[in-house]
């Protein structure tokens, strides 16, 4: 713990309570008991005030064995009269259990107050024959030994109730991660499998034609090998807590974008490629830039097989703008699975997270979409 740590929890109250009890002894305000005592001069009294300063250093760590030094000083206090500033010590002493001992500890002084409470009220009522008298007995050693108990109980269950809700908040944002996460590698595995489906789909529509049908096996392999990649990496990123070797990478980039044109040239698209100089871009900002551009390519490969697509990627200010767009061609699809309809969807949501806009749609004789996300997003 460091100096000035230790200062402002340990010595500081204890210090502080040594001066205020000065001040009450100095104003007279000891031999307060109605009790036998020796009759001591009232300097006396600072030094049992001194040693239960010093007992209250070791209220933080050993609670039990610092009340047990409070109770003894306080003996000794009583024997010579008593004073308002030992109650100070044994205020701090009880609320020093109450936070930091254990709960049977707690448990085992709070009953022997109650006992104790009780015990001196009946008693103290009995001895003077007025119920008046009980009463009074009870309110004031309830407000010296039971309230600085219940105090801190009372802090202690709000710190339990804070840390509850911290460790629920952080539980909802790993959930609420994990749950992007996979949507991310659902829409991954999701366009190279469609990829691979094109790929094998258009080999199988054909006549029999040995070079052909090794660039289309050769295509879905390499589709094959970047959805397995890609899922090692996202497998790397739920188990970032565990995985050895570093942090894990976000799957995907700007480096990526031209395997991503290749691929999509592979299948039969003609694409052209207009892409600026992007610098400092972040990571996250990066990554999605990259699903933009694999959804987009992998629905023009879908739908307008063998059309013309223009890919534009820059930086306008502190935004990044990214637009395909190609030609719209007649094709069916010959497996309602190639089409899931949720492609779209999904990119513009992770647009929206980063507080981008995203576009989608027909614009002439052209399929047009356009997004803008902000370079702060990150």
């Amino acid at each position: 713990m460091k100096v000035r740590e230790l200062w402002r929890k340990d010595w500081a109250p204890a210090v502080g309570t040594f001066a205020a009890g000065v001040l009450l002894d100095v104003v007279g305000l000891t031999d307060v008991w109605s009790i036998p005592h020796y009759d001591v001069p009232e300097s006396w009294h600072l030094l049992p005030l001194a040693a239960g300063c010093l007992a209250m250093l070791g209220g933080r760590r050993r609670p039990m064995i610092a009340l047990g030094a409070g109770i003894c000083v306080f003996a000794v206090d009583l024997a010579i009269g008593g004073s308002i500033a030992f109650i100070l010590v044994m205020f701090d002493l009880l609320f020093a259990v109450g936070r930091f001992a254990s709960a049977r500890a707690r448990a085992a002084v709070t009953t022997a107050v109650f006992v104790l409470v009780g015990t001196a009220s009946v008693v103290g009522g009995l001895a003077v024959g007025e119920i008046r008298i009980a009463v009074f007995i009870f309110i004031q050693l309830t407000s010296v030994l039971f309230v600085p108990l219940w105090w801190a109980a009372n802090i202690r269950q709000q710190q339990q109730i804070g840390a509850l809700d911290a460790e629920r908040i952080a539980r909802e944002a790993v959930g609420a991660e994990r749950a992007a996460m996979a949507r991310d590698l659902h829409d991954v595995i999701a366009a190279h499998l469609a990829t691979t489906a094109m790929h094998s789909g258009a080999a199988l529509a054909m006549p029999p034609d040995t070079g052909r049908d090794r660039a289309a096996l050769q295509a879905v392999r390499t589709s094959s090998l970047a959805a397995l990649e890609e899922m090692r990496s996202m497998i790397l990123l739920l188990r970032a807590d565990s995985a050895p070797g570093g942090d894990p990478v976000l799957p995907g980039g700007l480096d990526r974008l031209p395997d991503l044109v290749a691929a999509a040239t592979a299948g039969g698209l003609h694409v052209a490629v207009r892409t600026g100089d992007v610098p400092g871009i972040p990571v996250v900002v990066a990554h999605t830039v990259y699903g933009i551009v694999r959804e987009a390519l992998t629905n023009a490969g879908k739908h307008a097989p063998g059309s013309d697509v223009g890919l534009d990627v820059h930086r306008a200010g502190s935004r990044v703008t990214v637009t395909v767009t190609n030609t719209l061609t007649r094709a069916s699809l010959d497996h309602r699975a190639l089409s899931a309809g949720t492609g779209l969807w999904s990119i513009r949501e992770r647009a929206a997270l980063l507080g981008g806009e995203l576009t989608a749609g027909r614009d002439g004789d052209r399929w047009r979409v356009h997004a803008t996300l902000p370079l702060g997003a990150a």
